[in-house]
């Protein structure tokens, strides 16, 4: 259990380290969307180091803290796939899909 929350955090991270790498291909200059755009894989990176963190911790309350982030991660993820259907946008709402299961699996086998 504790292996698949690792693998869904560490792609949750990696999938925001990607969509920032990837702010200047997408804008050419330094504008307010550019920094949206890298804003929004930073807080995907940030959202995969607090899984991982909980995870290595292995605390009820972590683990608690990050199912919530999660679930308003997912839902995010699942709004942005709506609006933008392309692969990226779903294989980004599956990567939190696969967080959040795997944060509420490992809240069950912590005592």
């Amino acid at each position: 259990m504790r292996l698949f929350y690792r693998i869904a955090a560490y792609s949750l991270s990696s999938l925001g380290v990607i969509h920032t790498a990837l702010t200047p291909l997408f804008y050419d200059r330094f504008s307010p969307d550019a920094l949206w755009f890298a804003g929004t894989g930073l807080a995907l990176v940030f959202l995969g180091l607090l899984n991982l963190v909980a995870e290595r911790i292995w605390q009820a309350w972590a683990i608690n803290v990050c199912i919530a982030a999660n679930l308003v991660g997912c839902v995010y993820g699942i709004l942005v796939a709506i609006a933008l259907p392309e692969i990226q946008a779903y294989v980004a709402a599956a990567i939190f899909i696969a967080v959040v299961i795997a944060s509420i699996l490992a809240r069950r086998s912590v005592h």
